[in-house]
């Protein structure tokens, strides 16, 4: 059978990392092509009209972001020229408790302690020093390892030993998020709000290797962002820079599987059996149980690669239970009696008043129940983005963190949905009470079932793409002994979705950095600069 067509490159997903590894590499003169099976490129990145109200647009998966307009390929890929616009609320995050008292986290550090303060004097005093004792470390170090290749763990640790900065972060390294909170904090709704914090950023608090965690959420001076027009505007001005230098996606197509010649990548075949030739290369931004079990034939990689796929693990307290409503009124908080601009956050937390609620989540997971205390993050953004709902109305929206089997069996959800979606509604209302009666105009949910099905590159519902734990992070991500971003086997086969470092959520660092190794393999001059924080360490002189 001969060949639709030919290609440079084909890259399999066009999530966010999949679009931007395509964007750099059409940039540097690859005819490209993305294969997407969805109906619209941008994985989570999506903002759907509600298919009962019009006018009201709905973020369903990602919505808020941390640094996004500061990020080296936001401005590498200049997105603002194809109409991105951010805005930054302030306070960012407010935790309101049951009895309506709020943490409010602003930008401005001596706010957020007097917030702090309000609760506890102790807490107050240890968030600044963290804030201001590892402001540089996040900065020149927690920050900039993200965003640069992974390097192995023992040559790290030589290297961050040469200087001061280092060896405090070598001081971090053997801790947990968990025994950070606990050793700093004191006050249960501080505790709590700051381990839930932690799962939504999909990190395991219970996991070591992992103590620059809660030292980067409070000392990053990273905005937090919301995207104008809802977050699809990110996905539209990455796919208007495909196309203006040249590059095609097809939406709506599934593939079949990665063809292979000589031991290397040559192509995908698609479930129509059309063929599409990859002159040069083929990178996946799917898990790497689809890359490796489901679109390579047996017998075209070793049993090695095969059992290592197999073993791969998903997140146990990562997946989401969405409620989204289309309002008339934005929620009022009883909480903004006494602090009006609680209504004014970016993300809003309820229910977070004791960690040992948030411990138990991942007992829940692990058996497949319901937390009996419901603890949400969400948001409106039209209060900042009035362009996402109709004149004078709003959309908002709420997460609650469950279990993907559901007392055993993920189908549960389908029949259990009506019923959590109204609890939430219930409980929303305890502390906004006009989230109720004619100001809800309509409303729906998603559970992780239904994020599986939507995208099939989060199995198990978990947003992350897997677990971020020791053997599935840094260079040893997704498998150990790899080499970072590219397969073990097929040759010239690589590796560009959140499978890869740093990991999930929308950070776009696994697409940037993926494509500077695929261009250096094929002898591309890179017309950007990528980041490389350890060969600049290894050029500074020890201190």
């Amino acid at each position: 059978m001969g060949y639709l067509d030919e290609y440079d490159g084909i890259i399999l997903g066009a999530g966010h990392n999949g679009l931007i590894t395509q964007a750099y590499l059409s940039r540097a003169g690859l005819k490209t092509l993305s294969i997407e099976r969805g109906q619209h490129a941008g994985g989570g990145l999506q903002t759907p009209e509600d298919n009962s109200l019009p006018g009201f647009y709905h973020g369903t998966h990602a919505v808020s972001f941390k640094g996004i307009s500061t990020s080296a390929w936001f401005r590498d890929l200049e997105l603002d020229r194809w109409g991105v616009r951010f805005v930054r609320p302030d306070p960012a995050i407010v935790s309101i408790l049951d009895d309506h008292r709020a943490i409010r986290w602003y930008s401005d550090l001596d706010r957020t302690v007097e917030s702090i303060a309000a609760l506890s004097e102790r807490d107050a005093q240890a968030w600044r020093e963290i804030a201001t004792t590892y402001r540089e470390l996040t900065r020149e170090l927690l920050g900039p390892e993200q965003a640069s290749p992974p390097i192995p763990d023992g040559e790290r640790d030589r290297v961050l030993a040469r200087s001061a900065l280092g060896r405090q972060y070598l001081g971090l390294l053997p801790l947990s998020p968990k025994w950070f909170i606990e050793e700093h904090f004191e006050h249960p709704a501080v505790k709590a709000m700051l381990l839930y914090y932690c799962i939504i950023r999909e990190v395991d608090v219970n996991v070591t290797g992992q103590g620059g965690v809660i030292p980067t959420f409070l000392a990053t001076e990273l905005p937090g962002e919301l995207t104008v027009g809802g977050s699809y505007s990110l996905t539209r001005a990455l796919k208007h820079e495909v196309f203006d230098h040249g590059g095609h996606i097809m939406e709506q197509t599934v593939p079949r599987r990665i063809l292979v010649e000589s031991g290397r990548a040559v192509g995908v075949e698609l479930a129509d059996g059309r063929r599409i030739r990859a002159r040069s290369f083929v990178a996946s931004s799917l898990n790497p149980q689809q890359t490796f079990l489901e679109l390579l034939e047996p017998g075209r990689v070793g049993a090695t690669t095969t059992g290592a796929a197999e073993k791969y693990t998903y997140q146990s307290v990562g997946q989401i239970f969405g409620v989204n409503a289309a309002l008339r009124d934005a929620p009022d908080y009883l909480a903004a009696e006494h602090n009006p601009d609680v209504n004014d956050a970016r993300l809003t937390f309820l229910g977070l008043d004791d960690p040992e609620d948030v411990y138990r989540l991942y007992d829940n997971a692990r058996t497949g129940t319901l937390s009996e205390r419901i603890m949400l993050i969400g948001g409106c953004p039209t209060v900042h983005d009035p362009s996402q709902a109709p004149p004078g109305h709003h959309a908002a929206f709420m997460w609650q963190k469950a279990p993907y089997a559901l007392d055993g069996d993920p189908l549960n959800w389908d029949r259990h949905k009506p019923k959590q979606l109204q609890a939430i509604l219930d409980f929303w209302r305890r502390y906004a009470p006009n989230v109720g009666g004619e100001n809800i105009l309509g409303s729906f949910a998603g559970s992780p079932l239904d994020t599986e099905r939507r995208f099939p590159s989060m199995a198990r519902g978990d947003l992350f793409h897997g677990w971020n734990g020791p053997g599935q992070r840094g260079v040893d991500r997704p498998f150990p002994g790899g080499r970072p971003y590219r397969a073990p086997e097929p040759e010239r086969l690589y590796l560009c979705g959140s499978s890869v470092h740093p990991g999930g959520n929308v950070t776009g660092l696994p697409g940037y950095l993926a494509a500077a190794e695929i261009a250096r393999d094929l002898g591309i001059r890179t017309w950007w600069q990528p980041n490389d924080l350890w060969s600049q360490l290894r050029a500074r002189p020890t201190d």
